[in-house]
């Protein structure tokens, strides 16, 4: 018998404190999803672009300027997008843009991630 391949899904991670993207990679390690992350304030076009082409999912943390969300989100606009909490700008509104309540639990983050992916 033939083990069903099982499709890990790319999560690629905005933030600016990179213990946030190791709390999410630790959580996440032998999961479903690989995490992927970059520091929003060095973002280049030609890392967007490579993200665009790889990543099934984005997800934004709360402490990135109101512009460079808008920016990461109008690149990724056919990406489903998960904000961290607090997140006070109009990107919450737009499209298809997951929520995660404050206090951020990881627990939520993977259920939120799972209901996306049961659906595509």
């Amino acid at each position: 018998m033939h083990k069903a391949t099982i499709m890990k899904r790319v999560i690629h991670v905005f933030c600016l404190k990179p213990p946030i993207c190791s709390l999410i990679k630790k959580r996440f390690t032998g999961s479903n999803y690989i995490i992927t992350c970059s520091n929003a304030d060095s973002l280049r076009d030609n890392l967007l672009e490579s993200l665009n082409k790889n990543t099934d999912c984005i997800i934004i943390d709360k402490d990135i300027s109101d512009e460079l969300k808008k920016r990461i989100r109008n690149y990724f606009k056919d990406k489903p997008i998960i904000c961290l909490p607090s997140l006070d700008s109009d990107v919450q509104s737009d499209g298809d843009v997951t929520n995660i309540s404050e206090p951020f639990r990881l627990s939520e983050l993977a259920e939120t991630l799972d209901e996306i992916f049961a659906v595509k």
